[in-house]
């Protein structure tokens, strides 16, 4: 009687063991599809910057800026962003015009605030690959929050491209509009910004 006991005992142990083994393991399966995972700029990547003036229209491109976000991919869509940035230096925007250049990083104030910036704040994801983005912009020194509507596609080499434009006024920044040829050309207060991130899967980040 005493060893039909223990052997019934060990029974139970071991049931109770495999229960507890199960469950865990169908838990890591679980949470394997929401894992965080950290993304950052590739090739591809481009911020715009359009404005009018009283002469014509000008824009300035820059291919060379940092960006990096925390991402929750699941069956190949994009569930959740908890974080995302950029940072672009002032003089890695650039026009066709050398003077127009000269001109507007003296407006931004290059030499006291050398890069433009964008910080997350919070963002959601909602269907047909849209997401509604929310954040500080960091222009010459003022940092405004602005709210982006951005489109987002899953690539087949687990990069992901996001993009959106946002029209600020540069004034919102406190930034005199450039002016040429002894105000005879006056740049618009308005500019447009259109951001093109493509980033790309670096690793996982275990969730707590």
């Amino acid at each position: 009687m005493k060893n039909l006991t223990i052997s019934t005992f060990s029974i139970q142990r071991y049931a109770m063991l495999s229960i507890v083994f199960t469950v865990f393991g169908l838990s890591l399966c679980a949470n394997k599809g929401y894992s965080q995972t950290s993304y950052k700029s590739t090739a591809g990547s481009q911020i715009k910057v359009t404005g009018t003036s009283n002469l014509h229209a000008w824009n300035m491109l820059a291919t060379t800026f940092t960006s990096e976000g925390s991402l929750k991919v699941r069956d190949g869509e994009l569930q959740d962003i908890s974080s995302l940035s950029f940072s672009l230096p002032v003089t890695n925007l650039k026009s066709k015009d050398d003077l127009l250049d000269t001109r507007a990083y003296k407006a931004l104030k290059a030499s006291e605030f050398n890069r433009i910036t964008f910080r997350l704040k919070g963002a959601t994801v909602m269907p047909q690959q849209k997401i509604k983005v929310t954040g500080d912009l960091t222009i010459a020194g003022v940092t405004n929050e602005i709210i982006i509507m951005s489109t987002y596609a899953m690539n087949s080499d687990e990069t992901i491209t996001f993009k959106g434009a946002k029209q600020i006024k540069m004034s919102d920044h406190k930034i005199k509009a450039p002016s040429f040829m002894m105000g005879a050309l006056k740049t618009g207060n308005e500019v447009n910004i259109e951001i093109l991130l493509k980033l790309k899967r670096q690793n996982s980040i275990a969730q707590n």
